[in-house]
């Protein structure tokens, strides 16, 4: 549906129509602006809670004596805080912290390249990069030992 207005010349329709958006911008912001009011209603505690049906509330309840006394789940916590699962009680080896990053072949020699955070590292077969020892590079995968576990990791390359 369109409005006509003839008798009123074109800017003054837009100075009304600028009026009217901001009217109800208004209004509507306005609107959202009002605080809530929260009423909180205080229930003085029952003897014993008591179901509509009969049922005694306070015996399903747990006693704070069959309660976990410590966190089964503690010893993880701090595996995985220390880059260490533990399966079964024994530690494994972090996730590698290198990514692969390219080779090069030059006269017949070949240079592979390692990303380690934003560090990049030129790496050969027996050399040792902190708590790890590069084992074999092959065609497919680079072979690491870490060292404190002395468990083999595997970095593809695909």
């Amino acid at each position: 549906m369109k409005l006509r207005f003839p008798n009123i010349d074109l800017p003054k329709k837009r100075a009304a129509l600028a009026v009217a958006a901001v009217v109800l911008v208004a209004g509507v912001v306005a609107g959202r602006e009002r605080p809530a009011i929260e009423l909180v209603q205080e229930r003085a505690p029952r003897a014993a809670a008591v179901a509509d049906d009969g049922i005694d509330l306070d015996k399903m309840r747990r006693a704070e004596s069959s309660l976990p006394q410590k966190d089964p789940f503690a010893a993880n916590a701090i595996a995985a805080v220390e880059g260490k699962r533990t399966v079964e009680g024994k530690p494994a080896a972090p996730a590698l912290p290198f990514q692969y990053f390219g080779r090069l072949t030059e006269n017949g020699k070949t240079e592979v390249y390692v990303m380690r955070g934003e560090e990049l590292l030129t790496i050969a077969a027996g050399q040792k990069l902190g708590d790890y020892r590069v084992d074999k590079i092959e065609q497919a995968a680079i072979r690491f030992t870490y060292l404190p576990l002395k468990t083999q990791q595997t970095l593809s390359l695909q």
